[in-house]
């Protein structure tokens, strides 16, 4: 039977006459193609989703009949992959939010043909998505503290079904479809971004522990009620500046460091905005005029970080990762910038042992995700034997 592409049909119908020959991936395979979908969406600025089934049985009959609906439902260039012993997953390049909810309403329906049990969840990426009449809740949903918007439409849930959670589905059979629909229009759809984030090994959480916490009792009665009264003597204000930073995943933290700037240095941005030398969202001047004689010592040394031995010690941060960004900046990233989000930040990275504020935006962001791809317990060494150097020549620190 020849295939029929009557533009009359329905997006999702086109392709049922006859199933593409999509052969089901294993978990690895499927994780590498979602990893690329990430990255070609994030270079062409479109949006892709990711549908889970659960399936209620283990037996690979029943998993042989969903694999099968699935494969009636989904395009030629949709991917689907075994997650676990009981999960499918489905890949939809250029599928917005709402098309990926209409295919999983498409699938369900057909498991209630097949009289096959399963739970479903949509997600998609970049959730930037917003209905006209939806105004109110994306209100609601940017005033959240937590949440980091990037350029454009805020980061928007569809409404969840508040009677159940998620969306499990019983064996039904066909006639009771129209409550499975029912159902399906209640099923949020969820962000991706949270799932791209990296879990910290343990045994790094260890070697965090194991530094952070001796030098935090060494320095604590030695260097660091000196440098506090130094900056007292030196200028107005309190011994340690603090602001939001942005942690794993867009989680917002306090960032605790050695005031470096006069009290006023917040205030004073904005009339040398037209001076930053830095390319992208960051903000740095060689020269800054709010740099204290103190600041300006402490900060070419890097000892006004000190302070962050607490946030590694707390697992707000590690020794080696991103250094964590301001909201604002995060705000004005581009999608492919979030990714060094991805990770924990940390005190030191390949940024600044390759030359920090010498190296533009771009760049340093590379060489973070850089880092995040290809961390190993060497490139951790390495980074830690070089980075005494990078600080004491200062180049790049301002």
């Amino acid at each position: 039977m020849s295939r029929k592409f009557s533009p009359d049909r329905p997006h999702w119908d086109r392709l049922e006459d006859t199933p593409p020959p999509s052969p089901l991936l294993s978990k690895p395979e499927l994780i590498r193609v979602f990893e690329a979908e990430r990255v070609r969406t994030e270079r062409t600025g479109s949006v892709f989703s990711l549908v889970v089934f659960t399936m209620g049985s283990k037996s690979e009959a029943d998993l042989s009949k969903a694999v099968g609906a699935i494969e009636k439902t989904v395009r030629l260039y949709d991917a689907i992959g075994s997650i676990g012993e009981q999960g499918l997953g489905v890949i939809l390049p250029e599928c917005i939010p709402k098309d990926a909810l209409v295919f999983s309403d498409r699938v369900i329906e057909r498991f209630g043909d097949l009289e096959l049990g399963a739970s479903v969840k949509v997600y998609s990426y970049p959730l930037d998505w917003l209905d006209e009449d939806d105004d109110d809740e994306a209100q609601q949903v940017s005033s959240d503290p937590r949440t980091i918007l990037p350029k454009g439409k805020p980061h928007l849930k569809r409404p969840a079904n508040t009677g159940s959670e998620g969306s499990a589905l019983r064996s039904v059979k066909a006639e009771a479809n129209s409550q499975l629909r029912d159902l399906m229009r209640e099923t949020p759809c969820e962000d991706l971004e949270p799932h791209f984030m990296v879990p910290l090994p343990a045994w790094r959480r260890a070697m965090d522990l194991m530094v952070s916490i001796p030098l935090l009792i060494i320095l604590s009665l030695t260097l660091l009620p000196l440098l506090a009264l130094l900056i007292k003597m030196d200028s107005k204000g309190n011994v340690l500046f603090k602001q939001p930073r942005v942690g794993q995943g867009g989680r917002h933290f306090t960032f605790f460091k050695f005031r470096s700037m006069y009290k006023d240095a917040e205030e004073r941005r904005a009339a040398l905005s037209s001076r930053n030398e830095q390319s992208g969202p960051v903000f740095k001047i060689k020269n800054d005029p709010r740099i204290t004689r103190v600041g300006r010592w402490i900060r070419k040394l890097s000892i006004d970080e000190l302070p962050q031995l607490w946030h590694v010690a707390c697992g707000d941060m590690t020794l080696i990762g991103p250094r964590p960004p301001l909201p604002d900046e995060v705000a004005n990233y581009e999608p492919w910038q979030r990714r060094r989000l991805d990770f924990v930040g940390g005190l030191t990275c390949l940024w600044q042992i390759e030359g920090r504020s010498n190296i533009g935006f771009e760049e340093w962001v590379r060489l973070d995700i850089k880092y995040i791809r290809n961390r190993t317990w060497l490139l951790d060494l390495l980074i830690l034997l070089r980075t005494p150097k990078a600080v004491l020549s200062g180049n790049g620190a301002d």
